[in-house]
């Protein structure tokens, strides 16, 4: 009996304490920063009233596929937690939220199917959370959560989002061209800003590969070729052709941006299986749901979502308007195997130029066994190399390593 009220008392006293608990989420990549969550168990609650409406929390850009200890998940609780202190304000106008392309949204009443003390402190853009898809932007929900990684952005991860935003000078007219010819919204393009940071070359510790960070198995489903040779996960162009065709197929699937977005990141079998326990098609409600996805999952969406708002409008945020421009090239087919000194010969550049608009190629040749293969060379070069190429034999392409 004394034991027994001994360990009550001991409990009782943990939970009238400040508990503060933090994981190292990042991934080993370079260009990518780690996750810190703080947390304060408030007292006298049990797990699921821990979290109030106001959450507001510290959430560094992490992997598609990282893993690594959940705190709340380890406390027996689920959802972040509300910080202790005044909360930051953001610098950037209110107004800047929506943005001169974005949905104007309205808070939301209360969601009666919603838990009580739900996490989720939502505005939406309409009144059940499914956005509309005939739009040429994806909706935009500002809350609690999205209001967070905006902030995280501004102070601890400025550098990295600067860093984002200099890339997105080579990358983003590309993606949003070819989301744009998929029919698809170009805010996706935003996705792979916070999977990669535009870095075409980057691994997850799961070995996810990378702008898209697409995993093996999916990258082949999807017409991307991956071998020893090459790996066309890391052409950000053939990889962005294969985002698109993927989020076609979530999109049509699940009927909305927001559980697209968690499918890419948790995989659609895991947002089916959530949607069924919870009878919900509403990200937000499923969110703040117990037993439904980890951490990682339910952040994701909501630093997208900041990731589109300050990158349509860097300005607002505190950051430099990057210049319009683009990473811009020919292609010319490459039917045999080639080395890449005779490609930068064809073409007037250097082998390091070749390297940097293929990364894809593992090896300092194209791969064989790829007769539509197309490199891709300096902008203006094409004539040049088509004259140079024809007038050399196939036996001549393959250059003996020198000793």
């Amino acid at each position: 009996m004394k034991r027994n009220l001994l360990t009550a008392c001991f409990c009782a006293a943990l939970l009238c304490s400040p508990v503060f608990s933090y994981a190292d989420h990042g991934p080993a990549a370079q260009d990518q920063t780690p996750y810190i969550a703080i947390f304060q168990v408030q007292a006298n609650t049990g797990c699921a009233a821990a979290f109030d409406g106001a959450a507001k929390h510290v959430y560094g850009p992490d992997e598609s596929s990282g893993s690594g200890a959940d705190p709340a998940a380890d406390a027996g609780c689920q959802g972040p937690d509300d910080l202790s202190g005044p909360e930051e304000p953001l610098s950037g106008p209110v107004e800047a939220f929506l943005g001169p392309q974005a949905c104007v949204v309205e808070e939301a009443a209360a969601d009666p199917a919603a838990d009580a003390g739900s996490i989720w402190d939502t505005y939406r853009a309409d009144g059940d959370g499914n956005e509309d898809a005939a739009g040429p932007d994806i909706p935009i929900v500002v809350n609690k959560s999205v209001e967070s990684h905006i902030r995280y952005f501004q102070t601890r991860g400025r550098k990295y989002f600067e860093k984002w935003l200099d890339r997105s000078r080579d990358y983003m007219t590309m993606l949003r061209s070819i989301l744009r010819e998929n029919g698809l919204p170009e805010d996706l393009s935003y996705i792979a800003f916070i999977e990669s940071g535009l870095n075409p070359t980057v691994k997850s510790r799961a070995n996810a590969v990378g702008m898209w960070q697409f995993i093996k198995g999916t990258a082949r489903t999807y017409g991307l070729r991956v071998d020893w040779w090459i790996d066309e996960r890391m052409d950000p162009e053939k990889a962005t052709l294969a985002a698109a065709k993927y989020f076609r197929n979530l999109y049509g699937q699940f009927g909305s941006w927001y559980l697209a977005a968690a499918g890419y990141n948790a995989g659609e079998g895991k947002v089916m299986r959530v949607m069924r326990r919870h009878d919900s098609e509403d990200f937000w409600v499923l969110a703040s749901r117990k037993r439904s996805f980890k951490r990682e999952t339910r952040e994701y969406v909501p630093k997208f979502l900041a990731a589109i708002l300050i990158g349509k409008d860097p300005t607002a945020y505190g950051f430099e308007e990057q210049p319009d421009g683009a990473l811009l090239y020919d292609k010319a087919a490459i039917p045999n195997a080639t080395d890449f000194r005779v490609i930068a010969t064809a073409a007037g550049t250097t082998v390091e130029e070749i390297k940097r608009l293929n990364p894809e190629l593992l090896r300092r040749f194209t791969p064989p066994n790829y007769p539509d293969y197309e490199v891709k060379i300096p902008y203006g070069t094409k004539e040049r190399f088509d004259d140079y190429m024809s007038k050399t034999p196939p036996s001549k392409t393959m250059i003996p390593p020198t000793r």
